[in-house]
């Protein structure tokens, strides 16, 4: 297919590149699905649906220029709701969205080498391996709270609703929690030292460390299905984390294990 074209099919099958494309396409997929699943209040939620429907359609198809489009066109599109409808909080969730879509909208194509993105390997990757650092901290420090879990022993959310509650974890759910956060935290750092800094650890490599954060991300939501005062999750909120998962783990070993496989055979 020619570089002019509106968009690209991409190849589906069960390897690493292709999972990695579906597990950013079914992110997209689920945040669609929420806007509309306790039934439609307004038309903010037919434009959620189609914004964030839209966006992993794009991506999926590799539309021209939408990364950028969705990496800030969604931020975006927060902030003048926001201001619309008056409500400042909106603000906040725009530069959290900023830094959350962002990595989502760019490691895949970041990973496979997509040449639409201009930049020659070396730069790609040091690119990557920032944005898969901030990624990997925020879905365990932010998104997953195994962080307050392994520290406090509970953790206090809100449900789609608004409503608040309270998970209290018993002294053995706490280790596990600790656990947990310690094999993410060595995960990152060991790909913050063979991927982004390119230091040998011993046997370890970069897939390593992204399969330890995404053991950490497993942990977290066991954690979220057993600890007393957890909400019930249905099918969505499991699917996005598998998602999640895969994009943690596979962005690692699409990005880095075929160049490091080259160089060993030569």
């Amino acid at each position: 297919m020619s570089d002019s074209a509106m968009f690209k099919m991409p190849t589906i099958d069960l390897s690493a590149k292709s999972l990695l494309t579906l597990s950013q396409l079914g992110i997209f997929a689920v945040f669609a699905y929420w806007a509309v699943e306790g039934g439609v209040e307004d038309n903010i939620d037919y434009l959620f649906l189609v914004m964030m429907a839209g966006a992993g359609l794009a991506l999926f198809l590799s539309v021209p220029n939408a990364r950028m489009g969705v990496t800030l066109g969604i931020p975006a599109a927060m902030v003048v709701m926001g201001v619309v409808m008056g409500e400042n909080e909106m603000m906040f969730w725009a530069v959290f969205m900023l830094f959350m879509i962002g990595p989502i909208a760019y490691m895949p194509a970041m990973a496979t080498g997509d040449p639409t993105l201009g930049l020659d390997d070396e730069t790609r990757l040091q690119r990557l391996g920032i944005l898969w650092i901030v990624f990997s901290l925020l879905m365990m420090f932010m998104m997953s709270g195994l962080a307050d879990m392994a520290t406090e022993g509970e953790l206090t959310e809100q449900d789609n609703d608004g409503n608040e509650f309270t998970m209290v974890l018993d002294s053995a759910q706490q280790t596990i929690a600790q656990g947990g956060l310690a094999v993410g935290v060595i995960g990152v750092l060991v790909f913050l030292l063979t991927a982004v800094m390119g230091k040998e650890v011993g046997p370890m490599r970069p897939w390593h460390g992204g399969v330890m954060a995404a053991v950490a991300l497993l942990i977290s939501q066991y954690l979220w299905t057993v600890v007393e005062g957890a909400p019930s999750e249905g099918p969505a909120e499991f699917f996005m984390i598998l998602c999640f998962i895969g994009l943690v783990a596979l962005t690692p070993c699409v990005a880095y294990e075929g160049s490091s496989d080259s160089s060993e055979s030569e």
